[in-house]
């Protein structure tokens, strides 16, 4: 398990704009940049934080879990898309893998 994605799981998930602090928002940025593509057990865990409303760091949170898509896996792709816990991000993947 990568560090980024074990201390993004401890943080929780993303809080909305109104909740977040500079320092917050720049921890979570930091550690959502991750360098190596997601392994489907990191992306499990990473898929349920993102915010109601903090569209920044849920793109960059996006753009993250799509790291783990492989051509030969897309089953389990969707399986993970739907477990999604913000429904136009959802949409957005689903919109992405469709137009693969």
């Amino acid at each position: 398990m990568k560090e980024n994605v074990m201390k993004l799981v401890n943080l929780g998930k993303i809080p909305n704009d109104s909740e977040m602090s500079d320092e917050l928002f720049n921890q979570y940025d930091e550690l959502i940049q991750i360098d190596e593509p997601l392994t489907f057990e990191e992306a499990e865990l990473l898929i349920t934080l993102f915010s109601d409303d903090c569209d920044d760091l849920n793109w960059g949170l996006l753009h993250t879990i799509e790291s783990v898509f492989d051509a030969d896996n897309i089953e389990r792709y969707r399986m993970l898309i739907s477990k999604c816990n913000n429904a136009e991000f959802k949409e957005t993947l689903e919109t992405r893998l469709n137009n693969r």
